[in-house]
Order: structure tokens, then sequence, then C-alpha cells
């Protein structure tokens, strides 16, 4: 267990403490109770700053993903071609999901619903509405909960979706569901940087291509 540093804001100090505990015992399991023996600061600080055990998490997921979704929106408006700005949104995704393993398996598994067969479903819009594999409901209140998480993961998935879409639109890929391919190159990448266990046999750029090529190219002999 690391050691905070007492100098820092108490604020700072419950985000690093959080980090720390929800990596190690998930969400479900993290206590406010571990987290503010660590951070060294009382209860009514972290209700102050965060308002409950949600709040705090998303917080610090979110501020994990802010400054990675503006690198990807940075991507989507440079002028590189389709395939490059693939390259560059992997160069992107591969380090942060990594860096961020323990967090990013909570947002997608714990508490974005999927272990309780909550879905979205995608509309002929692009948008996206939950659904439940089971015909269970979710009260609004919940459904919100839910709904701000699976969003911080839709912004990520969106930029790959505007990316493939001015391929389609410039005819360098082949006409088709830019969202659904999106989110089916996003989760099979995520999936995999998520539960490899191991070192690494690629770097990220060495990786990065690979993906690029199997997924443009495809895995035939050309």
């Amino acid at each position: 267990m690391r050691e905070i540093d007492k100098t820092l804001p108490k604020d700072q100090r419950i985000l690093l403490a959080a980090e720390e505990v929800f990596s190690r015992r998930g969400y479900v399991q993290a206590t406010l109770d571990e987290i503010i023996a660590l951070a060294d600061t009382g209860k009514g600080t972290v209700y102050k700053y965060f308002g409950n055990k949600d709040n705090l998490f998303y917080t610090l997921v979110a501020s994990k993903i802010e400054p990675f979704l503006q690198c990807l929106q940075e991507v989507v408006a440079s002028g590189k071609s389709t395939s490059e700005k693939i390259r560059s949104y992997m160069l992107a995704l591969l380090p942060f999901l990594r860096d961020n393993k323990d967090l990013y398996r909570i947002l997608w598994y714990e508490v974005s619903g999927n272990q309780r067969g909550f879905h979205p479903v995608f509309l002929n819009d692009g948008s996206w509405e939950m659904s439940s594999l089971y015909g269970d409901t979710l009260s609004e209140d919940e459904y919100n909960r839910i709904l701000r998480y699976r969003n911080l993961i839709r912004e990520q998935v969106l930029c790959l979706v505007t990316i493939i879409s001015e391929g389609m639109e410039t005819g360098f890929m082949k006409q088709g569901q830019p969202t659904i391919t999106a989110h089916h190159l996003f989760g099979g990448v995520t999936m995999s940087v998520l539960h490899y266990v191991g070192q690494p046999e690629f770097t990220d750029a060495e990786l990065a291509d690979l993906i690029v090529d199997r997924f443009l190219y495809g895995h035939a002999v050309r």
C-alpha cells in the first residue's frame, strides 16, 4: 500500500487513496472507511467534496478519462488519413487501458450494469438505450447512475465512430454500420488488454500496426 503525501490538499489525498483502494478491492468491496484512513481525513471531508462512494468513484474515473478523451478528439480533428487516425487512436488507447486496467475493469463490469445483464441497444440514429437480458427494470435514479458511467465509455467510442464514418464517406472503407463497427473494434481491443496476463510481446507501436492491418485488411493473405 502506497503512502499518501499528507501535505497535498485533502481532495487530492482522497482521490489518490480512492484509486489505491478501488484498484485493490473493486467497487463493491471498497469502503469509505479504508479510503478515509489511507487519506488521513475525516468522513465529513469525503462527504463535503464528493457526497458519497459512487460520486467519489465517478469523479476518479472521469478525471482519468477526461485528458484521454481530449487526446482522442485531437486525433479525430487531425488531418491524417483514416488508417493513420485509427493507428493514432490505438496508440492512445493501449497505454491508457494498461495504465488504468484495474479502474477500467470496475467501470466495464461493476458499475456499468454488465454483470447484472444490462447492455446498450443501438438505434438507427446512432444513439442507444439500456436494455436487460433478463427483463429487469431499473429505477430512474439507478438508470441515470449506470448511464453516466456508460457515457464515459460511449464518448471514447464516438471518436472511433467518427473516424470510421469518415473512412466510409471518402470511399476508403466499405459502406456499413460505423457505430457497430466501432464498438466491435473498441470492445475487442479493450477486452484483450483488460484480460491479458504476462509481459507484453509487442510495443504499443507494433501492436497498433497489427490492429490496424487486421481490422482494415483481415487475416487472409493478399
